[in-house]
């Protein structure tokens, strides 16, 4: 066997032996997984085309594989693999790029528009101000004078 094969089969071993550890686990992530998988309003050769992008991006290469030889077994062509793989790079790529001129940029005009540090008003204002909750604190970000903050999520 080749080694995508064998950590695929490993990983399906575990996932098998976890039954006997924690078999109600076990039985709701088969179920939720093959609820997931299952062919709906998306077939479930595309299905596992987003899957296999999705473990790119996130660099799982158990994932990687196993989507793979499950896209072929659904029927997907080598290039519609090829071209999964593609987008995952150019969504990658665009994650970066968004970060690059939304916050780098902007952390660099606001350097250049402040010489001074800006004053800080602690506690869970500037915690919040990155995070997803930026847009809640928004008009508290008015009244003290500084600028909307952006979620590092985005």
């Amino acid at each position: 066997m080749e080694v995508s094969t064998d950590k695929v089969v490993r990983y399906k071993n575990e996932v098998t032996a976890l039954a006997g550890t924690l078999p109600n686990v076990a039985e709701a992530y088969h179920g939720f997984t093959g609820e997931c998988f299952a062919a709906g309003e998306l077939d479930e050769r595309t299905k596992q085309l987003i899957a296999l992008g999705i473990s790119m991006f996130a660099n799982n290469e158990v994932c990687t594989y196993y989507h793979v030889q499950e896209a072929l077994a659904k029927g997907a062509t080598d290039r519609q693999i090829m071209e999964a793989a593609a987008v995952a790079a150019a969504a990658a790529s665009g994650h970066a790029m968004s970060q690059g001129v939304i916050r780098v940029q902007g952390a660099l005009e606001g350097h250049a528009r402040h010489a001074a540090p800006e004053p800080s008003f602690g506690g869970m204002q500037d915690y919040l101000q990155d995070t997803e909750f930026a847009g809640e604190i928004g008009r508290m970000n008015v009244e003290y004078g500084s600028e909307g903050a952006v979620s590092p999520s985005y």
